[in-house]
C-alpha cells in the first residue's frame, strides 16, 4: 500500500467516525427533545386535571352541590334559608363575623339548612379582576371534597382574610394555604391550588351567573349579603332573625 492509498483510507475512516458521531449526537438530541416534549405534555395534562370537582358529588352527606353550583348544607328536614354573598364584599365579611358561627352551630345541630348562592360582581374590585370567582371555586372544592365542619371553618377564614376592595387580591395558592390552616384535607388543598387549571374557575363563573338569576327571584336588587326565608327577604338587622327561624 502506498502512502497515498494509506492517506485516503485514513481520511475515509476519520470521515466515517465523524459522520457516526454526528448521527449519535443528532439521535441523542432527538431523544432529549422527545423526553422534554413528553414531560411538558404530561405536566400540562396533569395540571389541567389536578383534582377537579363534579357538581353533585360530595364527600359529606350533609353537603350538596347542585348542577347550578348552589352549595346546600344541613339536614333536609330543617328550615331552609338562602344566603347570597360575594367573597369580596365587606358587608358580607361583617355578616359572617356576626352570624357565621351561630349559623354553623345551627346547621351542625340539625336545626337549620342553608343554601349558599355565591356572587362575583365585585371581581372588578380585586387586582386580578377575578378574586370573587377564585374564592367561589375554592369553597366549592371544600364543599365537594371535605367535611361540613371544615367547610364552615374555611368559608369563615376566607371572609376573615378578605382582601381590601380596590386592588387587594389573593392567589389560588394563598387560598389553598388558608384552607390547609383551617383543617382542609390534602385533596381539598390540591383542588384549590389548581382551580385556574382544573376547570374550577369556569364552574365558579357559571355558578355566579346562576346566583344572579336566583337572587332576582326574591328581590329586584342584586346586593350582598341577602338572606331569604320562604321566598321573602329577611331583615337580618334584627339580631333575633336566626332564632325566630329555628325556634
Amino acid at each position: 500500500m502506498n502512502a497515498k492509498s494509506a492517506g485516503n483510507k485514513s481520511t475515509k475512516v476519520l470521515q466515517t467516525k465523524k459522520n457516526n458521531g454526528m448521527l449519535i449526537t443528532v439521535a441523542a438530541l432527538i431523544a432529549v427533545a422527545v423526553l422534554v416534549l413528553g414531560g411538558v405534555v404530561w405536566m400540562a395534562q396533569r395540571g389541567g386535571e389536578a383534582n377537579p370537582i363534579t357538581f353533585g358529588e360530595t364527600a359529606d352527606e350533609l353537603i350538596e352541590i347542585s348542577d347550578t353550583g348552589v352549595i346546600t348544607v344541613g339536614e333536609e328536614t330543617a328550615p331552609t334559608v338562602q344566603i347570597w354573598e360575594d367573597f369580596m364584599c365587606p358587608a358580607c365579611r361583617s355578616f359572617e363575623a356576626q352570624y357565621g358561627v351561630p349559623i354553623s352551630d345551627a346547621v351542625q345541630a340539625g336545626d337549620l339548612r342553608v343554601e349558599y348562592h355565591m356572587l362575583n360582581f365585585l371581581d372588578r374590585q380585586s387586582a386580578s379582576g377575578e378574586y370573587s370567582t377564585r374564592a367561589i371555586a375554592a369553597v366549592q372544592c371544600v364543599a365537594a371534597k371535605d367535611s361540613l365542619p371544615t367547610f364552615f371553618e374555611v368559608k369563615n377564614a376566607f371572609f376573615a382574610q378578605q382582601p381590601a376592595e380596590g386592588g387587594g387580591d389573593r392567589s389560588a395558592r394563598e387560598l389553598a394555604s388558608t384552607a390547609e390552616a383551617a383543617g382542609a384535607n390534602a385533596d381539598t388543598v390540591e383542588c384549590i391550588g389548581n382551580v385556574e387549571t382544573n376547570g374550577g374557575m369556569d364552574k365558579a363563573s357559571d355558578s355566579a351567573d346562576n346566583s344572579q338569576d336566583s337572587i332576582r327571584e326574591v328581590t329586584d336588587r342584586v346586593s350582598t349579603p341577602t338572606v331569604a326565608y320562604e321566598g321573602e327577604v329577611v331583615e337580618f338587622g334584627d339580631p333575633a332573625w336566626l332564632d325566630n327561624i329555628i325556634s
